[in-house]
């Protein structure tokens, strides 16, 4: 996305993602009730399906002052905002990064003022939901996930790789996820482990996502 001239906001914002699914075990496929079929171990139920996900995102804007016609500082509402499910579990919409020193009337920690870089990365596994059959057949899985990801400004243009690495926020959690053919549907409960005292944080959460395109 590029913004200039003859209007008085000025930047290049990029932004992008990868996403692996890869199946691990495949699902076990019983025909009938023979002794060995129930005589299979725990073990091998629970891991029957089994698939991991990973997920990398993450986006850049800098601002263009198109020789002072512009500002050299980004606008607000242009700037990258991390949190809430489907993104950064166990935390808030606009949860983590930057935030003011006063207002944050709903969230504790001040208003977020976003920041000029971001990334978040999911690492997953799940499974068919087990000892369900209506679930199961109506493809809603059992998943574990951890979660990571930053939002911060740049100084002078940088990015500066010691800070984003400091700034990280982690969660782990496990819940329920569904496809629906255009997108997820989910619910997780997620426990932040690596957090700041001025995020907003949430444990329980329902998400709902689309795939455009």
């Amino acid at each position: 996305e590029l913004a200039g001239p003859h209007g008085d906001v000025g930047f290049l914002k990029c932004s992008g993602g990868v996403a692996l699914h890869i199946p691990v075990v495949p699902e076990e496929q019983r025909q009938g009730h023979s002794r060995q079929q129930q005589n299979a171990s725990l073990l091998h139920q629970l891991c029957s399906g089994l698939s991991f996900h990973a997920s990398l995102n993450g986006g850049l804007i800098r601002p263009i002052t198109y020789g002072g016609l512009c500002s050299p500082v980004t606008n607000l509402a242009d700037r990258f905002f991390v949190g809430g499910p489907l993104q950064l579990r166990g935390f808030l919409p606009a949860g983590i990064g930057p935030r003011a020193e006063t207002g944050g009337s709903s969230t504790p920690g001040g208003d977020a003022m976003g920041g000029d870089f971001y990334y978040t990365a999911t690492a997953a596994g799940s499974v068919p939901f087990p000892g369900i059959p209506f679930l199961k057949n109506n493809g809603i899985r059992l998943m574990g996930f951890a979660n990571a990801g930053t939002v911060s400004s740049l100084n002078g243009g940088n990015i500066p790789l010691q800070s984003i690495l400091k700034s990280t926020r982690v969660s782990v959690g496990g819940g329920i996820t569904m496809g629906l053919g255009v997108g997820r549907l989910e619910a997780t409960y997620a426990i932040p482990i690596r957090y700041g005292p001025r995020d907003a944080r949430k444990n329980a959460q329902f998400g709902l996502g689309f795939n455009m395109g």
